[in-house]
Parts: structure tokens; C-alpha cells; sequence
């Protein structure tokens, strides 16, 4: 397997996996520290939040940070309590979803035509219920909409509500895709992505997903072999999607920051001047 290459711009494929997806914002602080430019982002679920917060919201690390850590079970749960709850009790659940609120208006500020943090392209994956399919929306679609592309992301099949929209004079009803396709990576391979090298974040908190999305990134190896495709794996194996301790979120951060360091040790530098 090629090397990475300091000299190239990165492509991120995001995994999914709820809570877990903390562990992303360890690697994309290894990244930057390391010099990598990121270039292009998809993502699945969770992997989907964190490319339209970091690219489209334009957050720095020290607020991904901040937002991962900031996020309690109880404050998830009370959230989509809201979503689902009478008129009259949503001000209730409202005001005990902690950070939820102030982040989603921050993300309905956010406009998704020009992105932050040098990332040219993001891809954010749903399910379309319209339709029966996955739907790749991306930032260099003519009306990318990244409010509704990023909660329809996140929108977990019977905890969130689907997220309706028209896009293009289509009716779209989208929800989070993560069972369907945990780790987005064959995206990178059609318009308008160009991945000139690629890390993939595998949060996978099974066994078997880990051998599943293993076997997926292989097979992308080995069709593009002169390409570096390179995973990093946290230890997120037993870790909660929506029920969690917060502890475990420092935890994967700093698992996610250690095992993309221990990648990008051996990637070789440019001679200096």
C-alpha cells in the first residue's frame, strides 16, 4: 500500500456511528497538526454532521471539540423528545436539550456555498424515503442544502423525525443512512470528488462492521492500487451510539486523535529548503 503523502491533499470518508463520531474530531486534529490539507469530506451519519459542521458551519477544532464534548445522552434524547412532542411541551424538552438548540442555529445560519478550513467538496449521505435510496448531496450541487442535507443526515429512523424538503422539483424525505451504508468511502470515486490519497475514520463499535467495512475499503485498494488508502480505527469497539458516559467521549477523542498520529508517523515529508 502507498504511503501518504505530505505533498497531497487528503480525502476523508467519515463513518458512521452516532456518539462515537467524536473520535473524528481526534483525527482531524492529527491532520491539521501533521500539516495535511483536507481537501474533500464525505461522511455517513455522524460522519456527515461532523463534515457540514467543520467545513460547511466552518467551526475550528477547539469548537468540534467543544460541541462533541459538550453533548450529553440526556441532551439527544430530549431533543428528539421535542421533535416528536406536542405543540405545547416542546419548550419543555427544549430547554433540557442542552447545546442542541444554539449548534442547529448555527447551522441554519451556515449557507454551504463556500466552505471553510481549505475543504473544496463535501458529500453528506441520506436515505431518501421518496425514492427507496441513498442520496449523496454535495456541496457543488447548484442548491447544496446544508441545513437540511445535515438533519436529514442525522435524523435515526424512530428517535428523529425525516427531514422533507424539495430540491431540483424533487420531494426528498431523508433520514440517517448509517444502517444502510456505514462508511460512505465509493463516493470519493464519482463527480465531483478527486481523491488523490484517502484516510478513512472507522468507528465501528462491532466486530463484525469493523471486518465489514474492512473488506470495503479493500476492495477499493485494490481496484485503485497506485492510490494511498489508509484507515485509522479508534477504540470505539463497545461504545454507545445515543447511551453513553461522558467520559467516553474524551476517550474517543483522544483514541481517534492517537490512532491517525500513529498513521501519519510514517508518511514521509518534504525536503526542507
Amino acid at each position: 500500500m502507498p504511503a501518504l503523502r505530505l505533498t497531497e491533499p487528503v480525502s476523508l470518508a467519515l463513518a458512521a456511528g452516532g456518539a462515537r463520531g467524536v473520535a473524528h474530531v481526534g483525527a482531524l486534529e492529527a491532520l491539521v497538526a501533521h500539516g495535511f490539507r483536507i481537501r474533500e469530506i464525505v461522511g455517513s451519519s455522524v460522519g456527515a454532521l461532523i463534515a457540514a459542521y467543520y467545513a460547511g458551519v466552518g467551526l475550528s477544532l477547539d469548537e468540534m471539540r467543544a460541541l462533541g464534548l459538550g453533548l450529553a445522552s440526556r441532551h439527544l434524547l430530549a431533543w428528539a423528545a421535542a421533535r416528536r412532542a406536542p405543540r405545547f411541551a416542546q419548550g419543555y424538552f427544549r430547554r433540557r436539550a442542552g447545546i442542541v438548540p444554539e449548534y442547529l442555529e448555527r447551522l441554519e445560519r451556515a449557507s454551504g456555498r463556500q466552505l471553510c478550513h481549505g475543504v473544496e467538496r463535501i458529500g453528506l449521505l441520506a436515505f431518501d424515503a421518496v425514492s427507496g435510496r441513498e442520496i449523496l448531496l454535495h456541496s457543488e450541487m447548484p442548491d447544496f442544502p446544508l441545513a437540511d442535507a445535515t438533519r436529514g443526515a442525522v435524523a435515526i429512523p424512530f428517535v428523529y423525525p425525516a427531514r422533507e424538503l424539495r430540491l431540483g422539483g424533487r420531494r426528498l424525505r431523508l433520514s440517517d443512512a448509517g444502517g444502510r451504508n456505514r462508511l460512505p468511502i465509493e463516493y470519493l470515486f464519482a463527480a465531483p470528488f478527486a481523491p488523490r490519497q484517502i484516510i478513512v475514520s472507522d468507528i465501528a463499535n462491532r466486530l463484525a462492521h469493523r471486518r465489514e467495512n474492512a473488506a470495503k475499503v479493500e476492495a477499493w485498494q485494490a481496484r485503485y492500487p497506485e492510490m494511498p488508502i489508509q484507515v485509522v480505527t479508534p477504540d470505539a469497539l463497545g461504545r454507545g451510539m445515543l447511551l453513553y458516559r461522558q467520559k467516553d467521549l474524551a476517550d474517543l477523542v483522544a483514541s481517534g486523535r492517537a490512532a491517525t498520529e500513529a498513521l501519519l508517523q510514517g508518511a514521509p515529508r518534504p525536503p526542507s529548503d
